[in-house]
């Protein structure tokens, strides 16, 4: 039985919820600085070339304006110091449409905005790439090395000899991040010391990065960043608006803000890239795969690469004796793709499960049969052991909390009035790591009360990690939550791993529980007594009557972890309505069922579950970044034409955690939720989508047109 005194586990409240409700919660703009300037970047309206002049006479003339920094007079920088898309100001060459070619510093933020419409540009422009589909004819091999072809048994070749064959290629179209908190920075410099407010989901990384890049020291630059207003990604690698307001902060002598506008973040922050994906799944007839081969063609910067893996969960959610992943790649006159939730693991699933669903049908056999059929018994990829594996009770358990007995197998036969009925499933996984990460613990004595304060330089991303540490805080060392405060987001705090990856809640939990056990050894240590009963924190401080003490502990995953494949899993269950007349989707139902370890906050981890969901049915039925093929922008340039679903397009959504005790990939047995949650929703879709219309769409997003 749990422990009743117990706090994890249990779905108490966020311990910051009433600040930021009342607006008293502050992320990167919410500092006032005495004499505070305005930076507006400017950006170039041509995908390749190289700027010729820039005609700026007007704008700095224009009233308020301090300064307007380009190419030709700004601070020598290191392009080569860690941020991500280049685009520093360092040369005049364009290598994507809306690059930044310069900054604006004004008295305010109009007066910069207006100047900046002030601006005129020459280019010698050159032949630019930007028609994906007639460049995906002839791509690349990928330069990184982690992205060779991995070829298992006979591979595709395998394919020949198989019953059953599926083969098909399934589209994903870009998209971008979108936090409800655009990218902003403030910078202040004392000397030759900066600081920088600035949300950021990597602390450390930022720190060391933008040092880097300004040619100083960290130890010169702090970053803060107690709150975030999301970042699903984009704010994991730091871009060069972050180093551009520290430059334009040097270059006036004043603190200067400078945030990007909601247009602005199509073309500053990365996005996740268009990926063609090829699958061929070769089986028998009774339904045993014999060969899997995840074939995929993506996009990068020119000058710079990064790939989605979306091979990364056909490695390992199959047993399955042939195999082939593989990556070729185009290079293109877009800004670097980046991490979006779930980088390859929710858009390579959607082409995975979809064909899963396919072979489905074709052999006449239900999905979740077909699935179970094949569950491995060891990871594929590597051979090593499951630390756990909860596919199988995923699939289980959801399809009788769903109902999925109901469901019709012959797909268009389900119809009320207008509406075809469907339902789908898909799963998923994530891998689940702990990172290096310190922790220090403040303990003190004040009215026969004992007070705890935890520091460690982790984000908070609107995920809760204030609260789960606060929890974790509050069994280590025996106190109520009420007693304790959380200090993070701030670079002069223990450093620590990042909200990326799924590795945040992991890291930053098991540093703090640590810190608990370490300060409790040493407490007893001080007490120079033994106890029948090993006292808490709390209570050797009371009965020691010790006014302060601390400690610092810094954790790392245990050495036996790297021995194990150690993943969260899910099964998402899908119930939708397609209109037959319009051909609108809806869907009406969703069930997410996931295994993730040991849950610290049920009401936060089924809020990231739910916030994957959502984003998940985004990516199946509305998100899409569109090029305009003229010139290399993005039409789509606002939430009016980026869409992204709102309160009336979800249906009734729920989440279930499978018990699960798997204490090998760390000690507290946390597992990452935050990248999980997305990973199947779009497929679950689609399969329901194919069930109501007896359509398959291989192309997202699902759209009325590819339904009519």
């Amino acid at each position: 039985m749990e422990d009743s005194n117990k706090s994890i586990g249990k779905g108490i409240n966020r311990i910051d919820g009433i600040l930021k409700i009342t607006g008293k919660a502050t992320y990167a703009t919410d500092y006032p600085k005495k004499n505070m300037a305005y930076a507006v970047l400017f950006k170039s309206t041509i995908a390749a070339g190289k700027i010729k002049s820039i005609g700026s006479t007007k704008a700095q003339k224009y009233p308020g304006v301090i300064k307007i920094i380009t190419h030709e007079n700004i601070l020598p920088l290191n392009t080569k110091g860690g941020l991500r898309g280049g685009a520093l100001l360092q040369s005049p060459e364009i290598t994507f449409h809306g690059q930044h070619i310069g900054i604006v510093v004004a008295e305010t933020f109009e007066q910069a905005t207006a100047a900046a419409h002030l601006i005129t540009v020459e280019y010698n422009q050159k032949e630019d790439k930007i028609d994906f589909d007639n460049l995906a004819k002839k791509p690349e091999m990928p330069k990184g090395k982690e992205l060779a072809d991995l070829v298992r048994g006979a591979g595709k070749s395998a394919l020949a000899d198989a019953e059953v064959k599926i083969e098909a290629s399934y589209e994903t179209p870009i998209e971008h991040h979108h936090p409800m908190e655009p990218h902003a920075t403030v910078a202040v410099w004392d000397v030759d010391q900066v600081t920088l407010y600035n949300g950021s989901q990597i602390i450390n990384g930022a720190q060391t990065a933008a040092a880097a890049t300004l040619n100083i020291k960290p130890e010169q630059v702090r970053i803060i960043s107690p709150f975030i207003g999301g970042g699903f990604g984009s704010k994991g690698g730091q871009w060069a608006n972050l180093v551009l307001t520290a430059v334009a902060a040097k270059m006036v002598g004043r603190p200067v803000k400078l945030a990007l506008t909601r247009q602005q973040m199509f073309n500053s922050v990365g996005l996740r890239q268009r990926n063609i994906q090829q699958l061929s799944i070769g089986a028998t007839k009774e339904g045993k795969l014999l060969t899997l081969a995840h074939e995929t063609i993506s996009h990068t910067a020119v000058d710079s690469e990064y790939i989605e893996p979306c091979g990364d969960c056909t490695k390992v959610m199959y047993e399955v004796p042939n195999s082939l992943i593989s990556y070729r790649v185009v290079p293109m006159n877009l800004i670097l793709p980046t991490y979006t939730r779930g980088p390859g693991k929710s858009t390579g699933s959607f082409a995975l499960e979809s064909a899963i669903d396919e072979l489905a049908y074709t052999l006449k056999m239900d999905p979740i049969e077909l699935r179970i059929k094949n569950e491995p018994a060891k990871d594929p990829s590597n051979g090593k052991p499951w630390s756990s594996r909860t596919t199988v009770k995923c699939l289980q358990e959801g399809a009788k909390a769903f109902g999925w007995a109901k469901r019709k197998s012959e797909p268009g036969t389900n119809k009320i009035g207008d509406d075809l009925i469907g339902y789908g499933v898909a799963c998923g996984t994530y891998p689940a790591r702990q990172r290096d990460s310190s922790a220090v613990i403040k303990l003190s004595l004040k009215n026969k009360l004992v007070y705890a304060t935890i520091e460690i330089a982790a984000s908070d991303l609107g995920t809760g990690t204030n609260t789960i540490l606060a929890q974790t805080a509050a069994d280590g060392l025996g106190l109520p939550v009420k007693q304790i405060s959380v200090k993070l987001g701030d670079s002069d705090l223990p450093p620590a791993a990042g909200s990326v990856g799924s590795v945040g809640a992991s890291s930053f939990a098991n540093a703090v529980n640590d810190a608990c056990t370490k300060i409790t050894d040493e407490l007893l240590a001080k007490s120079g007594k033994q106890f029948f009963v090993r006292p808490t924190a709390a209570a050797l401080m009371i009965s020691e009557n010790i006014a302060d003490f601390q400690t610092r502990s810094d954790s790392k995953a245990p050495a036996e972890a790297e021995k194990y494949s150690a993943h969260s899993f899910n099964a998402n269950f899908a119930e939708v309505r397609v209109n037959s007349v319009t051909g609108m989707v809806k869907v009406t139902r969703f069930l997410a069922v996931t295994g993730a370890g040991k849950i610290l906050n049920p009401k936060t981890a089924r809020s990231q579950i739910i916030g994957g969901i959502v984003w998940g049915i985004g990516m199946a039925l509305t998100e899409e970044s569109i090029i305009d093929p003229r010139y290399g922008n993005f039409a789509t340039r606002s939430f009016a034409d980026y869409h992204v679903p709102t309160n009336l397009d979800i249906g009734d959504l729920d989440a279930m955690f499978i018990n699960e005790k798997d204490f090998i990939p760390n000690k507290m047995g946390v597992k990452g939720i935050g990248e999980v949650g997305i990973v199947g929703v779009a497929a679950a879709v689609a399969n329901a989508v194919f069930n109501a219309t007896a359509k398959r769409v291989r192309s997202l997003p699902i759209t009325p047109d590819k339904l009519l």
